[in-house]
């Protein structure tokens, strides 16, 4: 059973290994790039199986209806830049933004088994702006 450290470094829609949060959702790149390119296009791909099927890191290529369908079930939002920076909550850190309901913003890529952080500033990320599965980890 994976350790929810572990978890933390999969892409939620493929289960690759992930590289950070991309449009709004902790993912490889491989599922960056596609949903990057999926969104821009005007029509969108269709299941020819009625959206069963298995969206894994050695299927993910077989059905981009179902993968794209995946990417927006784990929250990834067009509207959000590649580049959108989301805590984890296992990196909250009630500093001294807390106190006025912010949480201080930061980022974090892994490669291999290590990983770095990168904080953005100073500056901080209202509560109401992080999804609430974030919001409810965060706020505990």
């Amino acid at each position: 059973m994976a350790s929810r450290e572990d978890e933390l470094r999969n892409c939620v829609v493929c289960g690759d290994q992930a590289t950070g949060y991309h449009f709004n959702a902790l993912t490889c790149e491989g599922c960056k790039g596609f949903f990057r390119r999926t969104v821009s296009k005007s029509i969108g791909p269709t299941c020819p199986f009625a959206g069963s099927c298995e969206v894994s890191k050695t299927q993910r290529r077989h059905c981009p209806a179902c993968r794209l369908q995946k990417c927006l079930d784990a929250g990834m939002r067009k509207d959000t830049s590649s580049s959108s920076v989301h805590p984890s909550p296992a990196l909250a850190h009630p500093g001294p933004c807390a106190a006025s309901g912010h949480t201080l913003r930061r980022h974090q890529h892994f490669h291999g088994t290590a990983s770095h952080q990168v904080y953005q500033g100073p500056a901080c990320l209202p509560v109401s702006d992080l999804p609430s599965s974030f919001r409810r980890q965060t706020l505990q």
